[in-house]
């Protein structure tokens, strides 16, 4: 398997609701103004990927476009267009049947639970195909 990798075409930096040491390479949610968080449900639209280990208050940066790692909840193709879970794993997104998660890009790197892929992440957030 190729190493996963960064190349963010559109990072910004947020302040980081709570403690997100454990959640680089998640993916993240708007919880307030210019603030992020782990995604908490499937329904949350998603901001980008979390590219650092903040703590509470501290600066979250986060890649809202572009090649970035993601941490996988399921086995994950090359190819597969992704959304994440409740709690910000990649998962794979499938049109007409994840009609309440929004889709947030295609993975380029694939694994299984636990591992770290790759993909690319555009801030589309739809719910029709992506």
């Amino acid at each position: 398997m190729s190493q996963a990798n960064e190349k963010a075409v559109w990072t910004e930096t947020f302040v980081a609701e709570n403690a997100l040491a454990d959640y680089q390479y998640h993916g993240m949610e708007l919880s307030g103004d210019r603030q992020v968080d782990v995604m908490d449900a499937d329904t949350d639209k998603p901001v980008g990927v979390l590219l650092n280990t903040p703590g509470s208050g501290e600066e979250a940066l986060v890649c809202v476009m572009g090649r970035t790692p993601v941490v996988f909840g399921e086995t994950v193709a090359a190819g597969a267009q992704i959304r994440f879970d409740s709690s910000g794993h990649a998962m794979n997104w499938e049109a007409g049947t994840d009609t309440t998660a929004y889709c947030a890009g295609m993975c380029t790197i694939g694994g299984d639970s636990g591992e770290i892929g790759e993909a690319l992440i555009w801030p589309a957030n739809a719910r029709g195909d992506c």
